[in-house]
């Protein structure tokens, strides 16, 4: 019975010994761990390979949407100073053809033979403003009003200054022109266009309570004349634009 355990204690002792001899690198765990680590090893090198080419195409990304934004601030520059150049160009055309229209209004002014009458100095005038030579137009209308201040058609004078000024686009200078007539001939025929252009020239220099209070004028005083009803077609697109 003593034999036994004695045996089992051996046999076992002869198994440890022989582990204890076996190398670790020719353990299969070792061999397995090894090969496991290895793996995990090049995973992660991989990874980190992935993590800087993700960086550097990020970092591509911010620089393309900066060389973007740069470009199209280049292009719209570009664009602003195309506009210009344009707006330059055209400034300068209308000017010369302003004085080409001027010089040959004096040149016309110097060589024709003076007026008969102040309805023949009236129509030449008012030719010229129809021919769209409103600098021409505005002289020889100064010069009528000078050359004939009893004429009757004084105030109808009056009133296409301020037209031309008007279509100049020289909106204070028709207003006080069309005020004038308003002012100087409050029984003239011309009164309710004056008023009307007033107010007109009020709403293009945004002085937007005035021109509402003449127009209101116009249709309160002359409700019948045609000018009133333009002025009421005016003062329905003002509210219209909350003016």
């Amino acid at each position: 019975m003593r034999a036994r355990p004695s045996l089992a204690i051996g046999l076992t002792l002869v198994a440890l010994a022989g582990c204890s001899l076996t190398r670790p690198e020719e353990d299969p765990a070792f061999i397995k761990a090894t090969a496991v680590e290895g793996r995990v090893d090049r995973i992660e090198r991989q990874n980190e390979a992935v993590l800087d080419l993700q960086r550097q195409l990020e970092a591509s990304q911010v620089e393309q949407r900066r060389l973007r934004g740069e470009m199209e601030e280049l292009q719209h520059q570009i664009k602003a100073a195309q506009q210009r150049e344009r707006d330059l160009y055209a400034d300068v055309d209308k000017r010369i053809a302003a004085l080409d229209a001027r010089l040959q209004s004096q040149a016309q002014a110097a060589t024709a033979p003076p007026p008969a009458s102040d309805r023949e100095a009236y129509q030449a005038a008012l030719e010229r403003l129809k021919n769209r030579d409103y600098a021409g137009s505005e002289q020889a209308l100064q010069e009528f009003i000078a050359s004939f201040p009893q004429s009757p058609l004084v105030d109808n004078a009056k009133y296409w200054i301020g037209e031309a000024y008007y279509v100049e686009h020289r909106y204070g200078e028709a207003l006080d022109a069309f005020q004038r007539v308003v002012r100087e001939h409050p029984d003239s025929r011309k009164v309710p266009d004056s008023l009307l252009k007033v107010g007109y020239s009020y709403y293009e220099l945004k002085r937007y309570r005035e021109a509402r209070e003449t127009l209101a004028k116009l249709v309160r005083n002359y409700a019948d004349a045609p000018a009133a009803a333009e002025a009421r077609e005016r003062l329905k697109h003002m509210d219209a634009e909350h003016h």
